[in-house]
């Protein structure tokens, strides 16, 4: 299937009730479309490639791709996603940040070299901080704002809890005294000239403790990584619309997974390639290139269009944003299921990407629009 026919499937249309009362639905008013954005990698590999999609309402102003730090800089940012959309009148910003992580060590040696490589263009320096503490410090120090009613994401927790078991047992599995830890936290931010926001971090910590060679004494190496970090900024008046929109942007990341493959296959190329800073030396190995290129095959690009649709039924990774601020549901038609902007009763599906939403009982769209594709959704339980 061709490009623009997926754009098409990509567009959802929500109805309102004034739908029903005019004879022709205005854009913006009685209806959003909401189309997919692709997003390249523009410079990780001998020629572009798409890394990750997400929906965004049709005349937003949006841009982004993924960042690559030279060799020398911090490796644990090496890559990372970025993404800055603002709707069409300006009001409403969406930003995800790109990842930034910092090391710290109680071992002055230790750390008076962590301090060098920062100098350098390395990791920052930083004592270990939680999800919680960045927000704060985050929106005080770059923001330029108040953070306030800061709570932890409870709802991703046990994913996360399971992630960081699974890692610590592979460490003592290896004899490595590693501890890794996961927190997730959001908070709502204040501007001084009224504007408001909600930020949404991840942060992972690790802790590698050792024995001193000559003392005995046992000291720590601390890293931590802000891998997640989503900003959405609004006027106060217009709270429930930009969360309502964000939450539907959050929950329609999809990543390619040919580039994520081949990235990690990069990164552990990578691992073995000291003191190359350089991306044309990336460019130039040849298993990255032919990942790309298989990528690139019209085989692979429609197995990636299929992979988006499954999606809709096996991707929880955002889904706890989305009930932190409940302002979706959960519908199911015969392509699997998709989550539609919360507050109504009734949907319907077409079949080809756009749905109908509506409170209104005797409404039916196969009657209303002299439409038979129409079917009615169910609704799926939490």
């Amino acid at each position: 299937m061709s490009r623009s026919a997926f754009r098409l499937l990509a567009a959802i249309a929500f109805a309102t009730p004034a739908l029903l009362a005019q004879g022709k639905p205005v854009e913006g008013k009685d209806y959003l479309v909401v189309e997919r954005k692709r997003f390249v990698d523009q410079t990780g590999f001998d020629r572009p490639i798409e890394a990750f999609s997400l929906l965004f309402p049709r005349g937003w102003k949006v841009e982004g791709g993924v960042k690559w730090l030279p060799m020398g800089g911090c490796r644990a940012d090496l890559s990372s996603n970025y993404v800055t959309a603002s709707s069409p009148d300006g009001a409403i910003e969406y930003t995800v940040m790109p990842s930034r992580s910092f090391l710290w060590s109680d071992d002055p040696m230790m750390l008076q070299s962590m301090q060098a490589g920062a100098q350098g263009g390395g990791c920052r320096v930083n004592q270990p901080f939680d999800a919680a503490r960045y927000i704060e410090g985050f929106a005080r120090l770059d923001l330029r704002a108040t953070a306030s009613d800061i709570q932890p994401d409870e709802s991703r927790m046990p994913t996360f809890r399971q992630m960081d078991a699974q890692a610590n047992a592979t460490a003592r599995q290896y004899g490595n005294n590693l501890q890794q830890n996961t927190t997730m936290a959001y908070g709502k931010i204040t501007w001084p000239d009224g504007r408001e926001g909600l930020l949404h971090v991840g942060v992972n910590s690790t802790v590698n403790r050792r024995a001193d060679a000559f003392s005995g004494r046992t000291t720590s190496d601390f890293t931590t990584s802000v891998f997640y970090c989503v900003l959405v900024r609004y006027p106060a008046a217009r709270r429930q619309e930009a969360l309502r929109l964000s939450s539907m942007v959050t929950a329609s990341f999809r990543q390619n997974p040919a580039w994520q493959q081949a990235k990690q296959q990069l990164l552990t190329n990578v691992g073995n390639i000291e003191h190359q800073g350089r991306m044309e030396t990336i460019r130039r190995m040849g298993e990255q290139s032919r990942a790309y290129a298989r990528a690139q095959s019209e085989a692979a690009d429609q197995r990636l269009r299929d992979w988006e649709g499954r999606q809709n039924a096996q991707d929880r990774q955002h889904r706890s944003f989305i009930r932190t601020i409940r302002e979706v549901d959960a519908w199911s038609d015969a392509s699997g299921v998709v989550e539609l902007s919360s507050g109504y009763n009734q949907a319907w599906s077409r079949g080809d990407g756009r749905y109908i939403l509506s409170n209104t009982p005797t409404f039916d769209p196969r009657t209303v629009l002299q439409d038979q594709q129409w079917r009615e959704m169910k609704r799926v339980d939490p």
